[in-house]
């Protein structure tokens, strides 16, 4: 009795662990850019298109990776081109607090090495940064960002962007939103970025 006991708590706990997961992975769609126009070795797609599976490209160019640099997770990445961006539109709970994470890296080609990118939610924004410096196109050192934030709605966009005065084509991947508090706060954006981000505990 005891077995079967503990084999059923286990698999209780075992099926509640995979709705979690489920759901955290559910909330965006296309969350490493896997699904889409094949880009070869990169494809640049302009504002508005939506080559790539339920993400939109918004305000500027972007750069769909295949094989010009290694991805994070998968074969394909995103490289932001001077001032243009991605987005996604999911559904949230009004004042619930998610958290979103992704992969950073950069265009080890591009200059200045010092990679920006902007995300956003709605009139929210935090800028996280990337150094390229002695990194290359099959070794990238994709390193993960995270932010934690309160739904306004029952629907948010979550966009990134890079800066427009830059060009430095920051790169993304790997992009997950999931529902929780236990996440600790980005900077502002007026606030240090980068490593100064790391060491105050903002990257997971």
């Amino acid at each position: 009795m005891v077995c079967r006991r503990s084999s059923g708590a286990v698999l209780i706990l075992s099926v509640s662990f995979s709705l979690t997961v489920g759901l955290a992975q559910g909330l965006l769609l296309n969350r490493s850019f896997e699904t889409g126009k094949d880009p070869g070795e990169a494809m640049v797609l302009p504002p508005g298109s939506k080559a790539i599976e339920e993400w939109t490209v918004i305000e500027g160019n972007v750069s769909y990776v295949g094989g010009k640099w290694k991805a994070s997770e998968g074969m394909r990445s995103i490289g932001l081109l001077c001032g243009g961006g991605i987005s996604q539109t999911f559904k949230t709970d009004p004042k619930e607090k998610y958290e979103v994470r992704f992969s950073m890296a950069g265009d080890p080609n591009a200059l200045p090495a010092k990679k920006s990118v902007t995300v956003s939610f709605g009139a929210d924004r935090r800028v996280f940064t990337f150094d390229t410096t002695g990194h290359s196109p099959g070794e990238m050192g994709w390193d993960s960002r995270s932010w934690l934030f309160t739904a306004t709605g029952e629907t948010t966009t979550v966009a990134f962007h890079s800066l427009k005065d830059e060009c430095s084509t920051p790169a993304v991947d790997n992009v997950r939103v999931m529902p929780g508090d236990g996440a600790v706060q980005a900077q502002p954006i007026d606030g240090p970025t980068g490593r100064d981000a790391i060491l105050a505990g903002n990257v997971h």
